[in-house]
């Protein structure tokens, strides 16, 4: 899903493999960026804590990410 166009509102198996693909803070930008163009998708931030909250995401890998998310 990285760098190429959305449709529509990715799966949630689509989005993990997207968020584990992306190995740079600018990667994981242009994923939020695009999904906000999204109307029925949520905010990646909220995605990621309901991934987590769900077990579908590591730990280790949604602190991660929710971190570059937050300091960008």
């Amino acid at each position: 899903m990285v760098g190429t166009p959305l449709a529509g509102k990715p799966t949630e198996d689509t989005l993990i493999d997207a968020l584990r693909g992306c190995q740079h803070a600018r990667q994981l930008k242009e994923l939020e960026q695009r999904l906000a163009q999204l109307e029925d998708a949520p905010p990646l931030f909220d995605w990621i804590c309901e991934l987590l909250v769900n077990r579908r995401l590591s730990r280790g890998l949604a602190a991660k990410l929710l971190l570059q998310l937050h300091h960008p």
